[in-house]
C-alpha cells in the first residue's frame, strides 16, 4: 500500500498528540516505562514515522516538557484568580499537586534526569535552561512576586528539588522515612510560601532591575 501523505495540519496534530502521549506516560508511569513504541502505538502510529518528528525519545521528552509549560501557567491563573481561595491557599494548592501530580503534572525524577541529559547536546540543554528560567519567572508574575525580591532559579530549584524528593519516595530514597512523606510535603510547601510571601511583600532595592529571564545564561 502506498505510505499516506500528511498534510502540514495532520503532522502538526500527530506531534501534539505524541507530546500529550509521552506527559501522560511520563506523569503516570515515569520516563523508564514511557518508550518509543508505547507512545507511538497510543497515536497510533508507526515508530519509523515517530522519528520523522522527534531524532531520540530524549528529544521528545524534552519538547513534551516545554509543551506543558503553558498547562502550568494555565492552571496558576487559574488558582490565583479563584475568589474562593487566598493568595496563599492558591500557591499552596498549586505546589501541592504538583508534589502529588494531581493535575496530570510530568515532573522527571532524579535518576530520569541523567537518562535524559546524557542523550543531550550542550545546545538541547541550554535551550531547555532557558525555557525552565522563563516559566519560572513566568510562575512568579503570576503570584504577583518581582523576580527583583527573588531570583526564580532558586523558586525553580526548590520548587522541584521538592517535587523530586517526593516522586522518589519511597522507591528511590530507601533510607529517609516514607511514613513521613505527606508531612514532609507540607512542611516544605509551607516554608517556600512563607518565603515566597515575603518576597512578594519585600520592596525591590531602589534602581535594582533583574536581566530579562531570557537573556540570561
Amino acid at each position: 500500500m502506498p505510505r499516506k501523505a500528511y498534510s502540514e495540519q495532520e503532522r502538526e496534530r500527530v506531534r501534539e498528540a505524541l507530546l500529550a502521549a509521552a506527559l501522560q506516560h511520563i506523569a503516570a508511569h515515569g520516563l523508564k516505562h514511557a518508550s518509543v513504541e508505547t507512545i507511538c502505538a497510543a497515536v497510533g502510529i508507526s515508530k519509523t514515522f515517530f522519528y520523522s518528528f522527534f531524532p531520540s525519545k530524549e528529544a521528545l521528552v524534552l519538547q513534551a516538557l516545554s509543551y506543558q509549560q503553558p498547562k502550568l501557567l494555565a492552571f496558576a491563573r487559574t488558582l490565583m484568580s479563584d475568589p474562593k481561595l487566598s493568595w496563599r491557599e492558591g500557591l499552596e494548592t498549586f505546589l501541592r499537586r504538583c508534589c502529588y501530580n494531581s493535575s496530570g503534572i510530568a515532573v522527571l525524577s532524579a535518576e530520569e534526569e541523567q537518562m535524559v541529559f546524557r542523550r543531550l547536546s550542550p545546545e538541547e540543554y541550554q535551550a531547555f535552561q532557558r525555557s525552565q528560567l522563563i516559566l519560572f519567572g513566568e510562575l512568579l508574575a503570576v503570584f504577583g512576586i518581582p523576580v527583583a525580591t527573588i531570583d526564580p532559579r532558586l523558586f525553580g530549584n526548590l520548587a522541584l528539588a521538592m517535587i523530586m524528593v517526593r516522586k522518589a519516595m519511597p522507591e528511590g530514597l530507601p533510607f529517609l522515612f516514607p511514613e513521613m512523606a505527606d508531612e514532609m510535603v507540607s512542611f516544605q510547601i509551607g516554608a517556600l510560601a512563607d518565603a515566597l510571601e515575603r518576597a512578594r511583600d519585600a520592596k525591590p532595592p531602589h534602581g535594582e532591575n533583574r536581566p530579562e529571564t531570557e537573556n540570561e545564561p
